[in-house]
């Protein structure tokens, strides 16, 4: 068995340095022993031969040689004609020798500090998490909300153009990129929000991104100092939230009602705010849209303030009732003063992580600069399959398909909810987006949360979003489940929440 391992990278392995007055015979054994006995150098590990450690570490020949020797008269090495040197099968007893090894590998707990953090660290690390990573539960789990069915995704055809990218003739696309995007993604969006969602703009002003939560990120440390001010609908993102909890700015938080933000209580609770962060088209999590009187209140607040607004275009392109709603920024007079942030990773499949932002002229150099610092630039490889699925039409055909089968799905999931969930939960209508707020008619949503929890059922309840209560409610996704999973799980709620 030890004659089939492969040699391990030994010159790669960190062995420190040596102690004051500490000789490179003892320093070098007392640094190979450490690793064995730690198992970075396994039992039955072949060693590289005296004269090529010697020479990667700058040592003479005869040290090596002798802390190799020391270690196999202890039993920790085997050496043999064709078998070279070897970490033993067996090693001795670790207490035997202990004498060899005086440097502290690690200081004793009394002379151990915890390094401090600063109280921006600290903010971030008491916040719950939004993006739940590893403690999501496995597989599609009804009905937990913000997902869309990547089972529908073309990825045959993704693979395709993915794999045409990968030519040999092609190996210099996968240098560095223009901290920007790549020329052909940003034309390609160029098209695509002038056809979609009514904004015209060059491609100059269209920078590409890792998520909206990095556009968001970004803007507030370029157009918000220390302490201003910055609108906050409630309820409203938690993502978004988060972030300005975690910052120096001073959020505060605006109502939100059918028509989306109350934009005259955010004038008379902070007229002098420097930014807000508004979703227009569709408003998260309640759904609904900013109405035209408050788009245009909006705008002559930012206008004559002389302040920004990050509109994050939130699930916009899934419709159902009528045509998508422009954006916000295809109105007049929004250049100067509206950012718009969208993002591909809920349109395709979330671990494609690319987005775009269009901005004010103003911001263009200072932001694309400040990208190259924090992240260089988005994955250049993704970016061009991206383009090429835009410019080829496959994006447009894979929006229209999947607006039709979340659309069919929506209408399975009331009509599920109306036959099974009286007295329980009330569903309104369903105009858009891949989730819905549903309101409890009777009991707790934390509880109710958690007993479906229990039963497989996911959902996220409604003050997750709020810092002023709400009437309990919760917000369930629908867009991942076909109509017999919904039907099935719509029956399991019913069973569970009607349980005394």
């Amino acid at each position: 068995m030890a004659g089939k391992q492969q040699a391990p990278l030994v010159v790669s392995l960190p062995l420190g340095v040596p102690q004051p007055g500490e000789s490179l015979q003892r320093w070098l054994y007392a640094a190979l022993r450490e690793a064995i006995l730690s198992n970075r150098l396994p039992s039955g590990s072949l060693l590289p031969s005296t004269r090529a450690l010697a020479e990667h570490y700058s040592l003479a020949r005869g040290t090596v040689q002798a802390a190799y020797q020391q270690l196999q008269s202890e039993g920790y090495l085997d050496t043999g004609s064709g078998y070279g040197t070897r970490v033993s099968a067996v090693l001795p007893d670790v207490t035997l020798n202990a004498g060899y090894v005086r440097r502290r590998i690690t200081p004793p707990a009394e002379q151990q500090r915890e390094a401090p953090i600063t109280q921006w660290a600290q903010r971030l690390a008491a916040e719950k998490p939004v993006f739940m990573g590893g403690a999501v539960q496995p597989g599609l789990r009804p009905f937990f909300p913000h997902r869309g069915d990547v089972l529908a995704f073309p990825i045959d055809l993704w693979r395709k153009l993915h794999t045409g990218h990968l030519r040999s003739s092609r190996l210099l696309d996968m240098l560095d990129a223009d901290p920007a995007g790549l020329p052909a993604l940003r034309s390609a969006i160029v098209q695509y929000l002038s056809i979609a969602r009514g904004v015209q703009v060059s491609a100059e002003r269209i920078v590409i991104l890792g998520s909206v939560q990095q556009a968001l990120d970004l803007t507030l440390r370029l157009v918000v100092a220390p302490g201003e001010r910055v609108w906050m609908e409630d309820p409203g993102y938690p993502g978004a939230r988060q972030l300005m909890n975690a910052s120096d700015v001073a959020m505060v938080d605006v109502p939100v009602d059918r028509e989306g933000m109350q934009v005259e209580e955010g004038m008379r609770l902070a007229a002098d705010a420097r930014m807000a962060y508004v979703t227009p088209s569709h408003q998260a999590p309640l759904g609904g849209e900013l109405s035209p009187a408050r788009r245009l209140a909006l705008l002559r607040w930012a206008s004559e303030n002389g302040s920004y607004i990050f509109e994050d275009d939130y699930d916009s392109e899934y419709r159902f009732v009528a045509k998508p709603i422009p954006a916000l920024r295809s109105l007049a007079n929004t250049d100067a003063s509206v950012i718009l942030a969208g993002t591909f990773s809920k349109l395709l499949f979330p671990s494609l992580r690319l987005a775009y932002v269009v901005l004010p002229p103003q911001l263009v150099e200072s932001f694309t600069r400040l990208v190259s610092l924090t992240a260089r630039h988005a994955n250049s490889l993704s970016q061009a399959v991206l383009a090429d699925f835009i410019a080829e039409g496959h994006f447009d055909r894979h929006l229209r398909r999947m607006r039709k089968l979340y659309a069919a799905r929506a209408e399975a999931f009331s009509d599920a909810a109306q036959r099974h969930w009286q007295g329980l939960i009330d569903v309104p209508p369903i105009r858009a987006g891949l989730d819905v707020v549903c309101r409890l008619q009777a009991g707790d949503e934390l509880d109710a949360k958690a007993r479906l929890a229990a039963e497989g059922i996911d959902v996220m309840p409604l003050q997750r979003y709020c810092v002023k209560p709400q009437p309990p409610g919760l917000v369930m996704g629908f867009a991942p489940y076909n109509e017999a999973a919904i039907e099935g799980a719509a029956k399991d709620v019913a069973r569970i929440l009607s349980r005394r």
